[in-house]
């Protein structure tokens, strides 16, 4: 899973583990390359025995003496394994460190996360992670739709459902997060924020960086939608209205509700229930419903039609004519779905 600090490091704290790294191992070879240096001139050896004499002697190893053992020869040795040895300790305990305290593989773990941050596109931002951002988030994931979750409180977020997944904890109303979490290359964004402030916050801030991406927001309080949909909001959720409507409907629709249930867990029967426009390069151009035969040809069923500027036709006539821009509501498996859609787009 990956985490991210409140605020996106900069450079300097992004690279501090890896800074660590190479100047304990540059430290090391400097300590050696001295004395391997102090050998070949004192002790006239050839550069490998050279080497040779000063990792036995820094390591205190100490097999045999090579060279010309002379009295400039065993003060060098003596300077050598005072100043070396402390530096040559210091730099192997900063080694240890890295590898046995996390911080480098944290810090490689950051770098993927980033990686994949960098390479999202098309994915949607879901702003909090309390009960209605996690339910939102799991239905995202169940659709393999690509997600990423931004959330303040560093202890949420540690559900095994969601290992693996992308997760920043910082504020969701900073421009800095939200570009971390590729909002200009989102395809929409959910705000599930605990208070309608910070909803209509985050909804100003989004519209501020793109404009025209979608905006769900969560309503907590009867009567914010106005707020909301002031600041920008293109679809409001309110909770306690949606579970009101529902619980009434169980009990005087029962049946349309069960039908709703059905379309809606699409795991259950691999049913599926989309929007989907046609380009103005596509076959159904000028075709009419009759003549089309979309159940015919791609095994969907078309449940209505929006002609640009109108508004929803349920059950649409035989007659009605596709038109470029068109939006079908269309009901049917996933393959279905995906035969009418590149049938749509003139594929």
């Amino acid at each position: 899973m990956g985490l991210s600090k409140p605020f996106p490091p900069g450079p300097a704290e992004q690279d501090g583990p890896l800074r660590r790294l190479r100047n304990a191992l540059l430290l090391l070879f400097a300590v050696l390359l001295a004395g391997a240096v102090g050998y070949h001139l004192l002790a006239h050896l050839n550069p490998l025995d050279s080497f040779y004499m000063a990792i036995t002697t820094l390591f205190t190893v100490g097999f045999r003496e090579m060279g010309e053992v002379n009295t400039w020869t065993k003060l060098f040795t003596i300077f050598y394994l005072v100043t070396g040895l402390g530096v040559a300790t210091y730099a192997l305990s900063n080694l240890t460190a890295l590898l046995l305290e996390g911080d480098l593989r944290g810090y490689l773990m950051e770098r993927r996360m980033e990686k994949r941050l960098d390479e999202l596109k098309d994915h949607i931002i879901v702003c909090g992670f309390g009960k209605m951002g996690f339910q939102a988030a799991w239905e995202l994931k169940k659709a393999g739709v690509p997600f990423v979750i931004i959330e303040q409180d560093e202890t949420k977020g540690r559900s095994p459902r969601f290992a693996g997944e992308l997760i920043l904890y910082g504020n969701a109303m900073e421009e800095l997060i939200l570009e971390r979490a590729g909002i200009r290359r989102a395809r929409g964004l959910i705000t599930a924020l605990t208070t309608d402030a910070d909803n209509v916050l985050v909804t100003l801030t989004v519209k501020q960086i793109r404009p025209d991406l979608p905006v769900v927001a969560r309503s907590a309080k009867l009567g914010t939608e106005r707020q909301l949909r002031a600041a920008g909001a293109d679809h409001i959720v309110s909770p306690y209205e949606i579970g009101g409507r529902r619980m009434a409907a169980l009990l005087l629709t029962p049946e349309m509700m069960n039908f709703f249930d059905v379309v809606l867990q699409q795991q259950q029967l691999e049913l599926g229930l989309e929007r989907i426009a046609i380009a103005r390069g596509s076959a159904l151009v000028g075709q009419t419903l009759r003549e089309a035969r979309l159940r015919h040809a791609t095994g969907s069923l078309l449940v209505g039609l929006v002609h640009p500027g109108a508004g929803l036709q349920f059950n649409p006539s035989g007659d009605e004519r596709f038109q470029a821009g068109d939006e079908l509501l269309v009901m049917g498996p996933a393959d279905a779905l995906e035969t009418l859609t590149r049938l749509a787009q003139g594929a």
